[in-house]
């Protein structure tokens, strides 16, 4: 496979393990956006599919390889682009390698966790049986 990358842009990057995040947030929900900081404005194309990595989606703070991995921990919802952030994450065990899709040599992927407190889980089996009467 060729990797076409459409446009440049010429980023500063500190070490071979910075990061550009986006974190946001709606109610109690929590997402952030993740990419090895040397895509940051490129356009990466696939036969048809054509992607750009924009600073509006992932560009709001550089940051290192443990803040990052910190970040993936404590959120809930992963968008990741790169190959470096995409393969840290796989290394540390927060998503399986099968999840991983690969966009004109660039690896991408989307991380979901599903977690209930004890309380939650309690008060749905109640609401169960409740039903079951």
């Amino acid at each position: 496979m060729r990797c076409k990358i459409l446009s440049k842009v010429h980023v500063i990057v500190l070490s071979k393990s910075r990061f550009c995040v986006k974190l946001i947030t709606s109610g109690d929900i929590r997402m952030a956006n993740i990419c090895d900081a040397d895509l940051l404005n490129k356009t990466i194309s696939e036969g048809n599919l054509v992607i750009h990595i924009s600073p509006d989606y992932f560009g709001e703070e550089v940051v290192d390889l443990d803040e990052a991995l910190k970040i993936v921990e404590e959120t809930p919802i992963l968008n990741l682009a790169g190959n470096n952030i995409v393969s840290k994450v796989i290394e540390a065990k927060y998503a399986s390698p099968r999840a991983v899709r690969e966009i004109g040599c660039v690896k991408f992927l989307m991380v979901f966790k599903f977690t209930h407190t004890k309380a939650q889980v309690k008060k749905r089996r109640r609401s169960a049986k409740h039903k079951e009467h």
